[in-house]
């Protein structure tokens, strides 16, 4: 079976429409319903129900088993396609996440300089959840990235590189930063500034608010990391990020919360556990295992 026909399928079981499957590769009905009864006769067992003209496509339990391999097939063949064409050059694409790149990638292309290996580098920033999905697919040859654990992802190897921690960032000239350290549930009617969903450290605090079963009287949601800081900076509220973030900013104070609202963040380098990297970029690896805290 080609690989087309896998594509024709995993997009005909997301969208469940003849139609519309043929329309988003630009071939006809008949073509895809030619798939369809390729896939059944080689497998040997229905995938599709159709129950009367107008009624919705049902997928059998077989269609969900070839659906999940049909995706995991196109996934390998795309990844060992970009292996074979990368394989051959002295290529190294570096991916990295918005916080894990900051603290990172300085002292990682200034490495890779002094090892006469930058001038073949290119990096990318995207968010962590991305990066893991585009390691697999062989986007990159690696990713630098922030977890909230150390724990194994499926298919990637990773190296924590640093661990910091997520702590209350206040202002300098309040109390709280006389503080060794500060319990949530003692910041009263203080505004709570909080990044959005997408980002590592509200999953973090998510987690505090889910284990401690406490809910901040008042919260602001601010994407960017600088206007937070100013914001503090100027006794507007009280964030949670990570520590390193506030090192040597003036007017915020970094202060831990209470061991039981402790949260740590790993920044890791991560490879896919079957890639094959070639000299070059085996260098490049090495040279990045190196930089840790």
């Amino acid at each position: 079976m080609e690989t087309k026909d896998y594509l024709y399928f995993i997009k005909l079981v997301e969208c469940r429409s003849y139609i519309k499957t043929a329309q988003f590769f630009g071939i006809t009905q008949p073509a895809i319903s030619a798939m369809v009864k390729r896939l059944e006769k080689g497998i040997g067992t229905r995938l599709f129900i159709k129950r009367g003209s107008n009624s919705s496509l049902h997928i059998t339990n077989a269609g969900k088993v070839v659906y999940r391999a049909a995706k995991e097939l196109v996934r390998i063949e795309t990844a060992m396609k970009v292996d074979a064409k990368r394989a051959s050059k002295n290529q190294f694409k570096l991916a990295y996440s918005e916080l894990a790149g900051s603290l990172l990638l300085p002292a990682i292309i200034t490495k890779l300089n002094q090892g006469n290996l930058l001038a073949n580098v290119e990096t990318y920033q995207e968010n962590s959840h991305l990066l893991e999905g585009h390691i697999l697919e062989g986007k990159y040859d690696a990713i630098i990235f922030s977890r909230l654990t150390d724990e194994y992802i499926k298919g990637i190897k990773s190296v924590v590189l640093q661990k910091h921690e997520y702590q209350l960032i206040v202002p300098a000239s309040s109390e709280l930063a006389k503080k060794s350290e500060i319990d949530l549930f003692t910041i009263g009617t203080i505004p709570l500034i909080m990044r959005h969903k997408r980002f590592l450290s509200r999953t973090a605090l998510d987690r505090i608010f889910a284990k401690i079963n406490f809910h901040p009287q008042k919260r602001l949601i601010v994407d960017s990391i600088d206007a937070t800081l100013e914001l503090v900076r100027n006794n507007m509220g009280v964030a949670y990020l990570m520590n390193s973030t506030v090192k040597n900013i003036p007017g915020v104070v970094a202060v831990p919360l209470v061991p039981s609202q402790k949260q740590y963040v790993y920044q890791c380098l991560g490879i896919r556990e079957n890639a094959i990297p070639n000299e070059f970029q085996k260098a490049c690896l090495e040279i990045i295992q190196e930089i840790k805290s």
